[in-house]
């Protein structure tokens, strides 16, 4: 990954003018339309609140101190499981996005009883409007998987401060077996897909960017992807209607699948989280979350 960086205080806001809520229906369509003529002003802030490339190992300050035995630092399966997770270095010629490490979650040719779980978390307190980018190398067979078997690719949510329940408002992003990706846990359950027609399986075996648009409104939310610059789905947050609230408080990435899955390798690089002063007045460009420019050490 990236060289680490896990907060960043300079922020540039540019600010938008005021949409016209016609062109916005006409643009946006009806999931979107209202969040954007709802809101009195609309503006866009670059500002890295979260970035973790895996440089610093695990959990390094970057990630919860929580390992469920998934965790291998050698890279090798531990006893009694099936699916584990590692961090590879570019050395190894395994896939590195970018810098000398990334993530790797594998499934080593065996079922689960319930679900293969692993990957790192984060639980934080960052308010919404964000953007979560990061950068997804699948390397599987859809042609060995059941039309309902999955792939996890992120899971996002809040942990309800205001009804004081301990409950989740989660909701995800993964991939069927028949190789299409989507939303689930949201409404409607795997989102409308909004991208080119008919939609193309998730690519294999490449770096693939994707970009997550997150608002928490209390008891409503929205949501919306893109794929490589281009948007695919976008849908309400449901669960908040249950459990209501406006920040994120845990994230994950990685190997999470259902247990009749038994193969399958996943790496993970360049996870970015960046906060934003207002909801997005664009929904078709790619929001950007970008890296704060590092000194360069190497002129030295």
């Amino acid at each position: 990954g990236a060289k680490e960086t896990s907060t960043w205080s300079g922020s540039r806001v540019r600010h938008r003018p005021m949409p016209d809520c016609g062109k916005a229906r006409k643009r946006a369509g009806f999931l979107a339309a209202g969040l954007l003529c709802l809101l009195p002003a609309l503006a866009r802030a670059d500002a890295l609140a979260w970035h973790s490339g895996f440089e610093r190992g695990f959990p390094g300050g970057d990630w919860l101190d929580w390992d469920n035995g998934a965790y291998s630092a050698k890279g090798t399966l531990p006893p009694g499981r099936v699916s584990a997770w590692t961090i590879v270095d570019r050395k190894s010629g395994e896939p590195v996005f970018s810098g000398n490490h990334a993530y790797k979650g594998w499934i080593s040719s065996g079922t689960a009883a319930e679900t293969h779980r692993a990957y790192p978390v984060i639980h934080t307190d960052l308010k919404t409007p964000l953007v979560n980018t990061f950068m997804v190398y699948m390397d599987a067979d859809y042609g060995r998987m059941a039309p309902t078997d999955w792939y996890h690719l992120g899971t996002w949510g809040n942990h309800d401060p205001v009804a004081k329940t301990g409950g989740w408002a989660l909701h995800t992003m993964g991939i069927l077996g028949t190789g299409m990706a989507g939303f689930a846990h949201t409404e409607p359950f795997t989102g409308e897909y909004i991208g080119p027609k008919p939609q193309p399986a998730f690519p294999l075996r490449k770096w693939v960017r994707i970009t997550v648009y997150m608002l928490y409104q209390g008891t409503t939310g929205f949501v919306q992807s893109w794929q490589d610059g281009v948007p695919t789905h976008r849908a309400r947050v449901a669960k908040l209607a249950e459990f209501p609230g406006t920040r994120l408080r845990t994230a994950h990435w990685g190997m999470y699948a259902n247990g009749a899955t038994f193969q399958g390798i996943q790496y993970n690089d360049d996870i970015r989280i960046c906060t934003l002063d207002a909801p997005l007045a664009d929904l078709q460009k790619e929001p950007a979350c970008p890296m704060p420019k590092q000194p360069d050490i190497t002129a030295k």
